[in-house]
């Protein structure tokens, strides 16, 4: 072979070895991703997962699978939001042990790493809620509260504009220190004090690790420090208007009402705040009553 025929020859096995590396590349980079049921590592770090988009028939279908099924609520939605790309805001109950069932059969062909953290994630933000954070009135007469899904609304202070990552309960009477809080889960007070934005807050942290923020408190229901603990339902403080201003106590820079915000801890996040919408909306009946 002369020494052009050399030259061609290994200019050709240079080609082929590059589209052989070129099909291997999209392959993994355009195929891979469509295949049905397939979730991505850190999963529970997306802002699809973050959203928590349900609805609710699925609140009611994840109640019947957890019967049926003897799963807990952890593994039902890890398997259902992993599987319809985190959205069950139009789920349908007639459908709901087919779609489950299909669901489960991708669910237990995902990487067990990827299970774990989805699983892991659920566990940590739902399963030590206990009650809803603000108690019934034995007054017939008493205000009410009210909230909706304002996830990621925008918001402003200073000029400065910032996604709201909570869920806001507003009041019919507008009168700060006239609701009562209590805590939705046990744990222990990790954070308490004056907050910038978030005035007088507490921050307690459950036992299996999620962090619940409770902000805009007119005052605390006790002098709670740091490292004290705190049982599901006992009072922690009453509802205000206090923050958005670099002095303590400042009020009245927005309308009396509880911000909550739910937080986990993820690889690569000490703080990740999650949608509390709908875990309020599971645990909306569950109020005490309080004389107020």
């Amino acid at each position: 072979m002369d020494r052009y025929g050399k030259r061609d020859f290994f200019c050709l096995v240079g080609i082929g070895l590059a589209i052989v590396v070129l099909c291997s590349f999209l392959t993994d980079f355009i195929l891979m991703p469509l295949r049905k049921g397939e979730i991505t590592m850190y999963s529970n770090e997306t802002d699809e997962f973050r959203e928590m988009k349900l609805n609710e028939e699925a609140l009611k279908g994840i109640e019947i699978l957890i019967k049926e099924t003897n799963m807990s609520r952890w593994e039902v939605l890890a398997i259902l939001m992993g599987s319809m790309d985190f959205d069950l805001s139009d789920f349908s109950l007639k459908k709901v042990q087919k779609d489950f069932q299909d669901s489960k059969d991708f669910y237990e062909e995902w990487k067990e790493e990827e299970l774990k953290i989805l699983k892991d994630s659920y566990e940590t933000i739902w399963s030590d809620v206990v009650y809803f954070p603000i108690p019934l009135s034995k007054n017939k007469d008493a205000a009410t509260v009210s909230y909706e899904d304002s996830w990621a609304g925008e918001r402003n202070y200073r000029n400065v504009k910032h996604l709201h990552e909570g869920t806001d309960i507003m009041t019919s009477n507008n009168e700060r220190g006239y609701f009562p809080i209590v805590s939705m889960t046990d744990g222990v007070v990790e954070k308490i004090g004056w907050l910038e934005k978030g005035g007088y807050r507490i921050g307690i942290r459950s036992p299996h690790g999620g962090y619940f923020y409770y902000a805009h408190l007119y005052q605390y229901a006790q002098d709670f420090k740091e490292g004290d603990s705190i049982k599901a339902g006992q009072l922690i403080g009453f509802m205000g208007d206090t923050g958005y201003s670099k002095v303590e106590g400042t009020v009245g820079n927005f309308d009396v009402h509880l911000h909550l915000g739910i937080y986990l801890q993820t690889e690569h996040f000490e703080e990740l705040s999650v949608n509390p919408y709908w875990i309020l909306r599971y645990i909306e009946n569950k109020r005490l009553v309080f004389e107020y």
